[in-house]
């Protein structure tokens, strides 16, 4: 799926700009499996995470990781299995659009 993933971050940037003007941009894998993490962790965590705390994260700037959020928060939520499923649904959707071969 790596060939439908924004090529960088400006590109990224062009692609939700595009979205967010009504017009269709390209299925882009990555962003949305961010776009889904980021959205799982505002509906059960909160509004919270869309601060910045530079003492709770010094690693990442303040900023909040949505899914280090789930594995501090959410008993047994494993990060990897988790990824793994969200990734496969990716992989699914764009297999149904025609956008990567099907698997045998």
């Amino acid at each position: 799926m790596s060939g439908l993933v924004a090529r960088d971050g400006e590109q990224a940037h062009e692609n939700i700009v595009e979205e967010l003007q009504g017009g269709s941009p390209p299925f882009d894998p990555l962003m949305s499996m961010n776009w889904h993490w980021t959205n799982e962790a505002l509906r059960c965590g909160g509004l919270y995470l869309m601060a910045v705390d530079a003492e709770a994260n010094p690693a990442n700037d303040g900023h909040y990781c949505p899914i280090c959020e789930f594995v501090k928060h959410l008993e047994g939520f494993d990060a990897p299995a988790s990824i793994g499923t969200i990734a496969d649904q990716m992989a699914a959707h764009a297999r149904s659009e025609g956008l990567i071969p099907s698997v045998s």
